[in-house]
């Protein structure tokens, strides 16, 4: 039985239809398995192009803070000074014997024999006045001779962490000679001075002082 022109017609309509959706169907297919993946890694770069670009804003930003920050650390610096400047110590007790060894290798260093310079007394003393950062404080009692307490006078206004020297007083000793044509005794000094450094640990004010 022959088809009508009308039922051909109809037909070929039809598989114009399956083979337009068959090309979508290929091009869908397609799309997903090529350029989807393309789009997708594109998009990720843009993103990261994103990230990067904001990220040298900031690091930009942050380049050009740099010498105002130097500014401030250079402030800081001249009004507190280094690290360097202060005892080691972060307690009285320890800041007390950090400071007394220290006193006693400057002592050591300068000598050769204990009578020609010794420490006779180093009292601990608190800080009645306390300042910006905690003071250690050795009421001190020495007995030189002069050469010998210049050195060490020196080598402590010299010392890092820096110390501090107030209330000096010198006195001469008079050495009694027990014999005679014996060589002279060189003269001795009777010195006493405080001593004092600093912690690195600011001062707490009371309640009373910020009033």
């Amino acid at each position: 039985m022959t088809a009508t022109p009308k039922a051909q017609k109809t037909n070929m309509q039809m598989n114009r239809w399956y083979a337009l959706l068959i090309l979508v169907f290929v091009l869908v297919l397609i799309y997903f398995l090529f350029f989807q993946s393309f789009i997708a890694e594109h998009a990720l770069l843009n993103e990261e192009l994103i990230d990067l670009e904001q990220n040298r804003q900031e690091y930009t930003e942050l380049v050009s803070l740099i010498p105002e920050l130097q500014k401030r650390i250079n402030t800081v610096k001249e009004t507190v000074g280094d690290n360097t400047s202060f005892l080691v110590a972060d307690s009285y007790n320890l800041g007390t014997a950090e400071l007394t060894r220290i006193l006693k290798s400057i002592v050591a260093k300068n000598t050769d024999t204990a009578s020609e310079c010794q420490t006779v007394s180093n009292t601990p003393s608190k800080d009645r006045d306390p300042d910006q950062f905690e003071k250690i404080i050795l009421k001190v009692r020495m007995r030189c001779q002069f050469e010998k307490m210049i050195n060490v006078l020196v080598d402590t206004e010299n010392h890092v962490p820096h110390l501090f020297i107030d209330n000096l007083h010198l006195e001469q000793r008079t050495i009694r000679r027990s014999r005679r044509n014996t060589t002279p005794a060189k003269p001795m000094l009777e010195v006493r001075f405080d001593l004092y450094a600093y912690m690195n640990k600011p001062v707490k004010k009371k309640d009373n002082d910020k009033k």
